[in-house]
């Protein structure tokens, strides 16, 4: 009998320990902040990595010899001008393929800032006025721009011609056997599609807001807690008061469209950039545009949008929207580079001046009566979507 009662005692005890300690090992959420349709809402900036799109008229699109060749090329001074500039002097890893410069220098000053190039194969229109169609055009451009690399068709390629190395490549893989004997014009043009080819793959990495996400989907208790709840409250206002998810959604944070959010177009007295405007006239324009000669797939589905672009009044003053993701390594921002920091860009949306809009105008676009607490939770979300 005595025994018994020290073994009901003892079973006793330990219900009361369990009953004290069990709830240490459980997973309980904080209390959200997200209703369903806000939940649903951030669920569709994913998954990430997300499928990257061929890069359209390139024929070496996707193609591991022409990658190589392309990223050799891409460091390669030779395709300037005056042998001091590549693409890389603009574009560099460190800094998310951009320079931390407000505007690009070339050969001469640009009045624009240098793009970041991760997830460019995301992209419809290339540069920030959407002067090109392919990766490949856009990557052509600057080597014969008299402001950026100021080369020319015949130099470039007449240099290319004692790469040894391109030929031995394009001819072992089976890209092009006969490309020592190509017109000038076309091997420069296969050059620019190999360094396209390079860059389409030039993809970012995972973020903690990627991993939020993932916590969020797979309703993993433990991965949503470790998400700052200062980045939570900054997300709250990204697709609530902010209306930031209008132009910036997805898993590349991007519409990938051009719209006038006010910022000024003057570059120096008399001196306007139209951006988008002047970017269809040039895309139009273009002779290796994907309607040209050069088209290396002509795939109906990838003309189509260069053939029914149109050009209107409202296009003047507008502006690619550029992905959110790796804003950290891109500063400083804008078109014009006028705003160095994220807390400025924030502050610019939410104190916007209306009556700075070009044209019609964005009708999305509002002052925002957001608190000093609201602004910098909505930095602390944006520093998220960098790996």
């Amino acid at each position: 009998m005595k025994n018994l009662t020290c073994k009901l005692v003892i079973v006793l005890l330990l219900n009361l320990i369990f009953a004290h300690t069990g709830h240490a090992d459980t997973k309980t959420a904080e209390p959200s902040i997200f209703s369903d349709d806000e939940i649903r809402r951030i669920l569709s900036f994913g998954p990430w990595p997300t499928t990257m799109p061929q890069d359209a008229g390139n024929e070496f699109s996707g193609i591991l010899a022409a990658e190589k060749l392309g990223e050799k090329l891409f460091s390669d001074t030779d395709l300037s001008g005056d042998k001091t500039l590549s693409c890389e002097s603009c574009h560099q890893a460190a800094n998310g393929f951009a320079d931390q410069q407000p505007l690009s220098q070339g050969v001469q000053q640009h009045v624009r800032n240098t793009q970041g190039l991760l997830n460019v194969g995301m992209q419809r229109w290339f540069g920030w006025d959407g002067g090109a169609d392919s990766l490949w055009s856009a990557t052509l451009r600057p080597m014969l721009s008299e402001i950026e690399m100021a080369g020319d068709i015949q130099t470039i390629a007449t240099r290319l011609r004692t790469k040894h190395y391109l030929f031995e490549t394009l001819k072992q893989s089976g890209l092009h056997d006969k490309a020592l004997s190509l017109p000038d014009e076309e091997l420069v043009v296969l050059a620019a599609k190999t360094i396209a080819a390079y860059m389409r793959k030039l993809n970012s990495g995972t973020t903690a807001f990627d991993r939020y996400y993932t916590a969020l989907n797979n309703n993993d208790i433990d991965g949503q807690n470790q998400y700052p709840k200062a980045a939570k409250r900054g997300l709250k206002t990204f697709i609530g008061d902010a209306n930031c998810h209008v132009c910036h959604f997805g898993p590349n944070f991007s519409n990938g469209e051009f719209h006038d959010i006010g910022r000024p177009f003057f570059t120096d007295i008399g001196m306007v950039d139209p951006g988008r405007y002047a970017g269809i006239k040039r895309v139009r324009d273009d002779r290796y545009n994907l309607l040209g000669t050069y088209n290396g797939t002509a795939e109906p589905s990838e003309i189509r949008k260069t053939n029914s672009v149109k050009l209107v009044q409202d296009n003047f003053g507008q502006w690619r929207t550029p992905s959110l993701r790796n804003l950290r390594l891109t500063a400083p921002y804008m078109h014009d580079g006028s705003l160095s920091t994220l807390r400025e860009v924030v502050d610019a949306y939410a104190d916007i001046d209306t009556s700075r809009l070009h044209s019609k105008g964005e009708s999305i676009l509002k002052p925002l009566d957001l608190s000093n607490s609201q602004r910098n939770d909505l930095v602390e979300f944006l520093q998220t979507l960098t790996e």
